[in-house]
């Protein structure tokens, strides 16, 4: 299997973590070039709630906090320097939006960490989001395990 580029989906779980420490590896072996692309989840449910400028500022907040966090992640990994590689940030629907992604930017490999964040409200929803890439994405996926889940199986 020829790998040229890879993407990795992240909602900053220790599982994403994970899934991109194995794409780094992968990215150094093969020497092609790694995108980090995180989907901040889209708050338009909220929006009936709060003025308009409450809203534009919870947005945009929720924007700057995801782009710290993808600025911190970035620096846990000093290997990145060894190897080309982007981030970019998106707002919808996470599943949605990397299967967007794939479609506009075509890759050979997606790596992505079994699971992400979830509280109880949320989990259906987000456990269900490496479920819809698997089975829509047009591309090889490589679905990582933390090694404690790996025990707890």
């Amino acid at each position: 299997m020829q790998i040229t580029s890879i993407l990795v989906p992240t909602d900053f779980s220790e599982d994403s973590y994970y899934a991109l420490g194995h794409a780094i590896e992968i990215a150094k072996r093969r020497q092609c070039p790694l995108t980090i692309l995180h989907v901040n989840h889209d708050e338009s449910m909220l929006y009936h709630y709060l003025s308009e400028q409450e809203y534009e500022r919870l947005k945009q907040g929720a924007l700057d906090d995801a782009r710290l966090e993808l600025e911190n992640m970035v620096k846990r990994f000093p290997e990145l320097k060894e190897i080309s590689y982007s981030y970019h940030l998106r707002r919808g629907v996470p599943y949605v939006e990397i299967l967007d992604e794939l479609d506009k930017n075509p890759v050979d490999l997606v790596v992505i960490g079994s699971h992400g964040r979830s509280n109880l409200n949320l989990k259906y929803y987000y456990g269900t989001t490496v479920e819809k890439i698997v089975r829509r994405a047009r591309t090889s996926i490589l679905v990582t395990r933390t090694p404690e889940k790996k025990q707890q199986s």
